[in-house]
């Protein structure tokens, strides 16, 4: 017998977190917000930010800002797991 009192929604969650399309969707979601969290100068400095496996890893065309955002990774990977809101987020490389 089908349980219908699940919501579609709650069904759909659990069928994407059994495929581990969650933590793919929350990777995806915290490239996307990079940008609007760390602004304009470093998205102006950013060349690429791809999330594989809870590491983010980040390209950018500044040794400047690389250092700058090296000194205040811990700050930046708690902004962006509060953002997407869980933490998908690990440890940031910078290249």
């Amino acid at each position: 017998m089908i349980d219908t009192s699940r919501r579609l929604s709650d069904i759909l969650i659990d069928a994407m977190r059994e495929d581990g399309l969650t933590k793919l969707m929350l990777e995806r979601r915290a490239e996307t917000l990079w940008q609007t969290i760390m602004g304009p100068t470093v998205r102006n400095a950013t060349s690429s930010v791809r999330v594989h496996d809870g590491i983010m890893y980040v390209g950018l065309n500044s040794s400047v800002v690389r250092e700058q955002l090296f000194l205040l990774k811990g700050k930046i990977v708690a902004a962006l797991n509060k953002a997407v809101g869980e933490d998908v987020i690990k440890d940031i490389r910078f290249a």
